[in-house]
């Protein structure tokens, strides 16, 4: 009988077919290859084994093994403020951004317009507020920057206005990465202070199907050298840039993934490396790139689960809702698309703030989306079931018809017992319209303009400002 798969299994009810994934993908890397268009990783490989030709790399199956055993399987990302480290110990969820989108949806004019920096640093501002939001991404590209000082521009938008660990991926070459290394051990101290204790990490995009850029690649094995740990992101598309079958989508993405983490195990042993992934799908009647698609979804929570086959922390794409502004579209796509796969196991999920297939900034989004992912992490948060939690004695006590709301134990643990939102209406009808019948957006509006009037992050020293104002108009110019 041919095998199938449900599109939503069991965790862990699928060790078969994540064998076969690795089965695949170990096949396409040792009998046909990768194309790499970095000279230099292409040698690094050769050195260490694989069969080069051209810019095709065979990699053979011990080589991808050996480098599995040496990436660390877990590994802290820690925050400029010390308040906010996030240890990648596969029980529970974090919340981030995505980034380098094009657009944003003007928050005065509520019209579609250029990414700025500003944009960046309002959405950095916006994020370290939310207690949901855990890591900041530049979620936008700031287009009114210099193309050469870009990356680090981005990265200093980001710790200027948040103490949160920051994630990049608008880096397309070593200097780049250099820059932003520089830029982050300002703040730690130095060099060696960073490899200690790294505020930031990266990710590199390959290129479906079976590419990896010459200047992604030089960046991360900068990355990695550093101590800065390195996310590998495929998104490949069914039909588009992979077959259209789901498990054809899977094997391109994992051999791309194996293939960098090969790369950087061993050019510097022991890595810090996320499995990363964000599949997508087509519209079969406008070609239209869809993330949310229910395909698209269980690809997303298969990346996940690749990842727990290997042991390895992991970065999901997840959210980048279809809709073109905030709304019911918006909100079932992104639950939909965040739910499954934060419960197949991911470290981290990309996407809060952004619409239109994650091509679209807009602040009250961000508010929208971190309301969902405070619901997803209680969801996901154990419950206590000890005898302590039982209360057994207090029922006993209180007896048929009692009541519990005037009791010490209640007012001691109400607030660990049950969550509260940010900006959900509990109100009842009566009251909902006595204050002025806010809907949702409308409460996300009022919070976004609250925060940026008044929130403060973490400051950095004048002296800290001063000197990375300087790197960041040296490699501006």
């Amino acid at each position: 009988m041919k095998p199938t798969y449900k599109l939503m299994e069991e965790p862990g009810s699928d060790t078969e077919m994540l064998a076969q994934v690795h089965s695949h993908s170990l096949d396409l890397l040792e009998t046909f290859g990768v194309r790499f268009h970095s000279e230099k990783a292409r040698q690094i490989l050769a050195d260490a084994g694989a069969k080069v030709a051209g810019d095709m790399v065979k990699i053979p199956s011990p080589l991808v093994e050996a480098a599995l055993k040496k990436a660390p399987g877990t590994f802290c990302l820690f925050s400029r403020d010390g308040k906010h480290d996030l240890d990648l110990d596969s029980q529970q969820v974090y919340f981030s951004q995505d980034g380098c989108a094009a657009h944003t949806l003007d928050f005065e004019t509520n019209l579609r317009r250029r990414s700025t920096r500003s944009d960046i640093e309002k959405m950095a501002l916006i994020s370290d507020f939310l207690e949901a939001v855990d890591i900041i991404t530049p979620t936008v590209s700031a287009a009114d920057t210099s193309v050469s000082g870009r990356a680090v521009q981005e990265l200093e938008a980001c710790f200027i206005n948040t103490g949160k660990h920051v994630v990049t991926e608008s880096v397309t070459n070593a200097r780049d990465a250099r820059a932003q290394i520089e830029l982050a051990a300002l703040i730690a101290g130095d060099e060696e202070a960073l490899r200690a204790r790294p505020i930031f990490c990266n990710f590199v995009c390959t290129i479906s199907p079976l590419t990896q850029d010459a200047g992604g690649m030089e960046a991360a094995l900068e990355f990695a050298a550093a101590g800065i740990p390195v996310g590998i992101y495929p998104m490949a598309t069914t039909g588009v840039t992979s077959p259209v079958t789901l498990a054809s989508n899977l094997a391109v993405d994992n051999t791309e993934v194996l293939s960098v983490l090969t790369l950087l195990q061993i050019a510097s042993p022991g890595a810090k490396v996320f499995y990363c992934g964000g599949p997508a799908t087509i519209d079969l009647r406008t070609g239209a790139y869809t993330a949310t698609s229910p395909e698209a979804i269980w690809l997303r929570s298969l990346v996940a689960r690749m990842a727990k086959y290997y042991r390895l922390p992991s970065i999901v794409g997840a959210g980048a809702t279809s809709a073109k502004l905030p709304g019911a579209q918006a909100a079932w796509e992104n639950t939909l698309s965040y739910l499954p796969t934060a419960m197949a196991g991911a470290d981290i999920l990309f996407g809060v703030g952004l619409l239109d297939g994650s091509n679209l900034l807009t602040y009250e989004q961000i508010i929208l989306d971190a309301e969902i992912a405070a619901i997803i992490k209680r969801l996901l948060r154990p419950v206590d079931f000890d005898r302590e939690a039982f209360c057994v004695d207090l029922i006993k006590e209180i007896g048929p018809g009692g009541v519990y709301l005037d009791q010490t134990h209640t007012v001691k643990n109400m607030r660990k017992a049950l969550s509260l939102p940010s900006i959900s209406d509990r109100d009842s009808y009566d009251g909902w319209v006595q204050k002025g019948r806010i809907d949702s957006l409308s409460a996300a509006r009022d919070k976004v303009k609250e925060i940026l009037a008044s929130h403060q992050p973490a400051p950095l020293s004048n002296d800290v400002l001063r000197e990375m104002g300087k790197l960041v108009e040296a490699y501006s110019a």
